[in-house]
């Protein structure tokens, strides 16, 4: 199954969303150094983002493993949005996939969110997937409403896990099951 399809956002633009290549490295890369100093609902910082090489590598990984998929979103040719979702590499867990989700802050609301999720889960779906598993800050609540809408259930609170500007949050996990 593979993702190459065109949407239309709640605005009536229409967004692209594919599969990832390793010809992305440098414009992913550009997009994280900018979700990442957009908001503090990501935990990664702006100097902690992969360089294009190591992009480049993840890359490959996900490309050659049979269960990991690394979506991105364009409007034009610019990279609005990013959806990896990594299956575990152990036998015994290799039903358990990690979500994560980053979307360019003008993107916020439209949609795209909720376009990126329902490709990975049915791409989870039909790749032997049975659990799919993310960390979200206590105070995204956009985001927590996202997965909520996709039926993703809190399992615990990882009290004081982050320190953001205005002090310790705590990361939540949740889970989805297929």
């Amino acid at each position: 199954m593979s993702v190459d399809k065109f949407f239309t956002l709640k605005d009536g633009r229409a967004i692209f969303i594919r599969e990832v290549f390793v010809e992305d490295a440098e414009r992913l890369h550009e997009f994280y150094l900018k979700v990442t100093s957009e908001t503090e609902f990501l935990v990664t910082l702006p100097e902690e983002v992969l360089d294009v090489a190591s992009e480049r590598n993840l890359i490959r990984i996900y490309r050659s493993s049979h269960n990991r998929l690394y979506l991105v979103a364009f409007y034009s040719s610019q990279i609005i949005g990013a959806l990896k979702l990594a299956g575990n590499r152990r036998k015994r867990m290799s039903h358990v996939a990690e979500l994560s989700i980053a979307v360019k802050k003008d993107f916020w609301g439209l949609g795209v969110g909720s376009i990126l999720m329902k490709e990975a889960i049915n791409w989870a779906k039909s790749h032997e997937i049975k659990r799919i598993e993310l960390t979200v800050l206590d105070n995204n609540k956009r985001a927590i409403n996202l997965y909520n809408k996709f039926g993703f259930v809190e399992e615990c609170r990882m009290k004081m896990a982050t320190i953001l500007s205005d002090g310790h949050h705590d990361l939540i996990l949740m889970a989805k099951f297929l």
